[in-house]
C-alpha cells in the first residue's frame, strides 16, 4: 500500500467533493445511507479520507471513529475537528482497512467502507477488508462499500486520458480489472475495479444481506467537464434526473461510482 498512501500524502483530498461531478457522489451517498443509520448509532468511517463522511455523521449526533492508512489525512481530520465550532464525538486515527485488529468484535452498528476497495488489488486483500468490518459489525448493523465501476473506466478515459485508450488497456481492464504503479497502463495509482455483480458476488458471500446497491454518480465523472459548468439550477435538475435513475441497473452498470448497503445477518 505504499504506493497508495504516496499518492494520497500528495493528493488534495478534502476537494474533491467540491466540484458538481464529484459532489454528486457524497450527496447521493448519504441520501442512501442515512434512512439506514438509526438515531445515535456508532459508526465506523473506515478508509475515511480527510473525512467528508465523518462529520456529516457526526454533525448529526451519531460517535464516529475515522481510520484512515494516509497520516495526512488523519491530520487534516484533526485540524478541521480542533477548529470546527461543534462539540463532536469523532476520533480519528491512522489503520489500516484489512487489519482493524485494535477493534473489540461487534463494537459498531455502522461501518463505512467508502474508499478502501478502490485500492485493494488482490482479491485476499478484499476479502479481509470485508471480514474485519463485519468482525466489528454488530449482528442487524449496516456495512456499506464503495467501489469504481470497471465499465465505466474505458468511457472516462475516452474522455479525459485518451493516450490511455489502447488495446493493452481495454484488456487490463476488462480482465484483471486492476492497475499498479509503475505499469505502463497505469493511469492512475494502485487500483481495483470492481463490477456490481462482482461487488453483490462478495458482499453475499458473507453473513450479507443487500439492503440497496446504487451508482452515486452514475456519468456525472465521466462528462465532469460539462457537469461542473451547469448553473445551480441546471445542477439541481441534473440531480433530481440521477436520483430517479441511479438504481436503473443500466445506469449502475455504468456509474463510475457504486455503492452496496448490506445488513449482517
Amino acid at each position: 500500500m505504499s504506493k497508495v498512501i504516496q499518492y494520497y500524502e500528495a493528493y488534495t483530498e478534502e476537494i474533491r467533493f467540491t466540484r458538481n461531478s464529484s459532489k454528486i457522489e457524497f450527496l447521493t451517498s448519504v441520501k442512501a445511507l442515512s434512512p439506514q443509520i438509526s438515531d445515535a448509532s456508532c459508526i465506523l468511517d473506515v478508509g475515511a479520507g480527510t473525512g467528508a463522511y465523518s462529520f456529516y455523521f457526526a454533525e448529526r449526533g451519531h460517535q464516529v471513529t475515522a481510520i484512515d492508512i494516509t497520516p495526512r489525512h488523519i491530520d487534516a481530520i484533526r485540524q478541521q475537528l480542533a477548529s470546527s465550532p461543534h462539540e463532536l464525538e469523532l476520533e480519528a486515527r491512522l489503520g489500516d482497512a484489512t487489519n482493524l485488529c485494535d477493534i473489540a468484535a461487534e463494537s459498531y452498528d455502522v461501518v463505512l467502507c467508502m474508499g478502501p476497495m478502490y485500492h485493494l488489488v488482490e482479491e485476499s486483500q478484499q476479502r479481509k477488508c470485508i471480514e474485519e468490518c463485519l468482525r466489528v459489525l454488530k449482528p442487524g448493523g449496516i456495512l456499506a462499500v464503495a467501489y469504481i465501476n470497471k465499465l465505466s473506466i474505458l468511457p472516462m478515459l475516452v474522455n479525459k486520458e485518451p493516450d490511455f485508450v489502447r488495446e493493452s488497456v481495454v484488456q487490463k481492464i476488462l480482465q484483471e480489472g486492476t492497475i499498479q504503479s509503475g505499469e505502463a497502463d497505469c493511469f492512475w495509482t494502485d487500483a481495483h475495479f470492481a463490477t456490481p455483480s462482482s461487488i453483490t458476488s462478495l458482499l453475499t458471500s458473507y453473513a450479507v444481506k443487500e439492503v440497496d446497491h446504487l451508482g452515486t454518480d452514475g456519468v456525472s465523472h465521466t462528462i465532469s467537464r460539462s457537469v461542473d459548468v451547469l448553473s445551480e439550477e441546471q445542477f439541481q435538475a441534473w440531480l433530481l434526473y440521477h436520483e430517479a435513475t441511479c438504481r436503473e441497473p443500466s445506469i449502475l452498470g455504468l456509474s463510475t461510482h457504486g455503492l452496496f448497503i448490506g445488513e449482517k445477518i
